[in-house]
């Protein structure tokens, strides 16, 4: 099947896409295709354990299901995680997803190799 690439772009609970995008992946999965995560821009903010907001889902503990689902690829961008506010903290989250950082060409060379890019 296709290797898809999703990038997550927004911060967790500022809209629904977040949660959409995880949903698009932990679905895309059951159809066998290989998912490849990238977290960027406002996406950082994602790795940042948090509680549950009223009326949704925790999103952190749905993160770090991804791995149960057969996605081990994930990735940060280095240049979002060091303009994020977060960036002199430790996240648990990436330690826990084995994300590996990426720099601006790195991630160029990440979406020429997969099928599709999906953005959320």
């Amino acid at each position: 099947m296709a290797t898809l690439l999703i990038r997550f772009t927004q911060a967790p609970y500022q809209s629904s896409a977040s949660q959409d995008g995880l949903d698009f992946a932990l679905a895309a999965t059951n159809y066998g295709h290989e998912i490849i995560v990238l977290f960027e821009h406002q996406g950082v903010l994602q790795l940042n354990k948090t509680d549950s907001v009223r009326g949704t889902k925790n999103h952190s503990k749905r993160l770090g299901s991804l791995p149960f689902f057969d996605i081990e690829e994930c990735y940060v961008c280095e240049e979002s995680l060091k303009l994020s506010p977060l960036n002199n903290e430790k996240h648990e989250l990436i330690a826990q997803l084995d994300a590996s950082l990426l720099s601006i060409d790195e991630k160029l060379a990440l979406c020429a190799r997969v099928d599709h890019v999906v953005t959320f």
